[in-house]
Parts: structure tokens; sequence; C-alpha cells
């Protein structure tokens, strides 16, 4: 790397973060702090290149880290100082909902497009194909009806982070929001972001997350919320089916019962009385 050819590392200070399928570390180089990124093993199936495109445009829209390193192995960015991941409490809150929101709609909005698609069921038949969760086979052979009606009302694709978790939006000391983490980035229907920060709240139809939805798709008429409670449905078993391949590959015990959580929840949303109206809205 560049920057950091030829500086002293007898003061470099390394420190372990957080991480579920990568090994993630902050490196403070004398006054310098960055995030360095080393892929997991079982992320092979990611395109790093397709990631390095998406996470630039990112950056230049300010809404995320500014990428200064990126290969098949590493990524490196700037550290940003004071800031804390988001989380369910935040996702609660009006005001922080919708600062949220205005993130993805300046994403959305975005006259660059990314580079890649993914589509919710497609990724679902991909990594059931790595690992055949038995209770993921089942929800996904429930969702058919689902799958059926999206795929007659399609939306134009938008950029998307695809992976819009909590805990992947960084609230800086200053009040400013991030995103991080850009390997999952790709042209995806406007309603995944939304119904994936959407799946996390406990309330998921108050009047705050009609407005959220509204400030990013500029619409919550019928037809949009139950393109999102559809979404926030299949997102449900997109999560689940990741986590459970990827815990079969690691034999990791408690990823595996993550995976369960979040098909819980699917068939949960699943059982709303709404979804037979959504699927004739859409």
């Amino acid at each position: 790397m560049p920057f950091l050819s030829g500086r002293d590392r007898a003061g470099w200070q390394i420190e372990p973060l957080g991480s579920i399928t990568n090994q993630t570390y902050r490196l403070d180089v004398g006054r310098d702090s960055y995030v360095v990124r080393v892929a997991g093993p079982t992320t092979r199936y990611l395109d790093r290149a397709v990631e390095t495109h998406n996470a630039a445009i990112a950056a230049e829209l300010g809404l995320a880290p500014p990428v200064l390193f990126l290969d098949d192995k590493l990524l490196v960015t700037r550290f940003v100082a004071g800031a804390r991941p988001l989380n369910a409490s935040d996702l609660a809150d009006a005001n922080r909902l919708q600062q949220v929101g205005d993130l993805l709609f300046r994403l959305q909005r975005s006259n660059h497009p990314f580079r890649g698609e993914r589509h919710p069921f497609g990724e679902i038949d991909r990594y059931l194909g790595q690992y055949p969760h038995a209770r993921a086979v089942a929800f996904r052979r429930a969702l058919q009806p689902v799958e059926s009606a999206l795929a007659r009302s399609l939306r134009p694709l938008a950029p998307a982070h695809v992976d819009a978790s909590a805990a992947n939006f960084l609230l800086g000391g200053d009040g400013r929001l991030w995103l991080v983490d850009w390997e999952f980035s790709s042209m995806a229907d406007p309603a995944w972001d939304p119904a994936s920060v959407l799946m996390q709240r406990a309330a998921h139809d108050d009047d705050a997350a009609q407005r959220f939805v509204a400030a990013i798709l500029g619409d919550a008429g019928e037809a949009a919320l139950a393109r999102i409670g559809l979404f926030r449905t299949t997102l449900c078993l997109v999560a689940g089916s990741w986590c459970a391949m990827e815990a079969a590959a690691r034999g990791d015990d408690a990823l595996m019962r993550t995976a369960d959580t979040y098909l819980h929840r699917g068939e949960g949303f699943f059982d709303d009385p709404r979804v037979p109206r959504w699927l004739e809205a859409v």
C-alpha cells in the first residue's frame, strides 16, 4: 500500500473490530487511523472490482469513508473517529430513522449507476444451492406467490447497499451518518434497502415508517407499502439462507441459530393478514 510504504512499523497500533465473515482491524499509524478488512475465506463469491467501483461512488457522494486500497484480499478506509454503529433503538427513533432515509434517498437518486445487479430470489437460490437448509427451502416454496407478484411489477433498478443493517450505519460524533461495508452493493429494486431497515424495527407500519418510505421512494401509497411489506418478508429469507450457508461452511452453530431467527421472523411477517392484499396491490 503506497500510503503506508516506508513508515516505521514499530509504532503501529492494531485493534480488532467486530465482523461476521471478515477480519476487521483499526490500524493507527502516527496520527492517521485506518480500518483494515481482511476478506474471509468464505467470501470468494463476492466481486471485489464491483465493490471498488460502487464504494468509490458512495465516497464521492459523501455517504461512505474514502476507499484507500482494495483488492481481492484487503480493504483499507479511513477510520471515522468518535463514531458508533446504529442499533435497534436508533431505528426506533423517528428522527434517526429519517436521517437514515435521507442517506438512502441520496444514494438512490445518484446519477452514477452501480455495477452489478442483485435480485432477492436469485440471491436466495444461490445461497440454497450452496446449502439447502430445510426450513429455508420450505419457506422458499411458500414465498412463490411473492416472487410472482414482484415479477409482475418490476421497478427500474437503483443503486443499493443491499446489506443495510443498523450496524453498517456509523453515527459520527458530529452527528453525520456514514454507511460502510459495500461488498454486496449493486443495482437493485428501490424497495430493497428501505425494507431491510424496516425489517429490523419492532414497529414497521407506524407513521415514522411511512414517512421513511415516502422520503426514499417518493411515495407511501398502497402499492409502495405493499412492496415494502413483501420485500421485508423476502429479505428475511435472503438473510436466513445466507447465514445458513455461511454457518454450514464454517461449522458455526451460533450463526445457524441466527439463520433460524431470521426465518422465524420472516414466517411471522408472511402470516400478516394483509399479505393477500399486498400481493394484489404491489
